[in-house]
């Protein structure tokens, strides 16, 4: 179609859905409520001074990608209402109507990459984050955490893939606008669907696996109640994916084509959730000196530090039964830890167990054995 032909054009009107101020006034608020909650995170990790990790970039990585998919929405809403208020006939055709149609498939494409983005970046921090648990934990959590990993990659790639592959012809897409055929309207639901799908199989694969590798672990009660609730969050992302599919892509119990409007607004929210949810593995250390049990600190070969080195022991009586009193034979510690005394030739033998339960902390239990020469 030429420009000199768009007076002559009936457009096909539209109903009114959201207006402009609404819709960016949704994006806005969640952009800021999201944006306090990785400010937050981000002011605890360095007052706390934990090192910079791998799970640490994935949670950057899944801000700035939601950030951009914000910019990306806000740059499309733009040509998206100028062509809608053509359609409506509240306004005039104009020259660039085909510009701005195909300038309207960009930034929905950016923005539909940005979000597949953010969610995964979201699920591999996580992954990332109890990655160490499975040096406690039997082999087959390994295999098990390799292949969720690979999961989350591959269902990337494939929503990627069914996104970029709706339109048959990709320079009348992005040029002019043109991806109405009923077989592209049909891939359009087919994308978002089999994106909703493997949304929700990742989410419940990375909430399961904590769950079964904490569940025999010798943990404190409450640190392996925190693990579950962490994790369990994961069920606010499904709630808001399932949400998003409804309302955007079901209309009277039928598929439907997305309605741009919609979609920008329930993909900002469940954006915007899964963004708070990657940022909450941060505040565990806070919630734990305020509400739970202290941590113990550790020398530079990995053993609790102590107090003090000398060790009181009552004096034991100089008959050659070597007998020992009762108070001697075992000293309880916090988190089950003990220290036995044992008489064996002249030397007194400390036994020290240690128990991890922090899954930020880097070590595993530790049993160490020490001998103490009498005095």
């Amino acid at each position: 179609m030429r420009s000199d032909d768009l007076d002559k054009q009936k457009w096909q009107a539209i109903p009114a859905t959201m207006n402009r101020r609404r819709l960016e006034g949704v994006n806005t608020a969640m952009l800021v409520v999201t944006a306090v909650f990785f400010a937050a995170r981000v002011v605890v990790r360095l007052v706390k001074r934990k090192p910079f990790e791998l799970h640490d970039v994935f949670c950057y990585s899944s801000f700035l990608c939601y950030v951009g998919m914000c910019v990306m929405y806000y740059k499309e809403n733009d040509p998206l209402y100028r062509v809608e208020g053509v359609q409506r006939g509240e306004i005039p055709p104009y020259s660039d109507i085909l510009h701005d149609a195909g300038m309207i498939y960009r930034w929905l494409t950016a923005s539909q990459l940005l979000f597949y983005s953010s969610l995964t970046s979201v699920k591999l921090s996580l992954l990332t984050l109890y990655r160490r648990l499975l040096d406690r934990t039997p082999a087959k959590f390994t295999y098990m955490w390799w292949g969720i990993l690979a999961f989350c990659i591959l269902s990337y790639i494939g929503s990627t893939i069914t996104t970029l592959t709706v339109c048959d012809n990709q320079g009348a897409k992005y040029n002019r606008g043109e991806c109405a055929k009923a077989n592209e309207q049909k891939r359009a639901q087919i994308s978002l669907w089999f994106a909703y799908g493997v949304d929700v199989a990742t989410d419940l694969a990375v909430m399961f696996l904590p769950f079964r590798m904490t569940w025999n672990l010798q943990m404190p009660r409450t640190e392996k109640l925190g693990v579950f609730v962490l994790f369990g969050t994961g069920w606010v992302c499904i709630l808001f994916a399932t949400l998003r599919v409804v309302q955007v892509g079901v209309k009277d119990g039928v598929p439907k084509t997305p309605d741009p409007k919609w979609l920008q607004m329930w993909t900002v929210i469940e954006t915007s959730m899964a963004v708070i949810i990657g940022c909450l593995p941060a505040f565990a250390v806070v919630i734990r000196n305020r509400f739970g049990t202290k941590k113990g600190s550790y020398d530079s070969r990995g053993y609790v530090k102590r107090s003090t080195d000398v060790i009181k022991m009552k004096s034991v009586g100089s008959g050659s039964s070597g007998l020992r009193t009762k108070d001697d034979e075992l000293w309880p510690e916090a988190h089950g830890s003990q220290e036995a005394l044992a008489h064996d030739a002249g030397h007194i033998t400390v036994t020290t167990t240690i128990h991890q339960n922090d899954i930020y902390a880097a070590r595993p239990s530790i049993k160490s054995s020490r001998e103490v020469k009498p005095l």
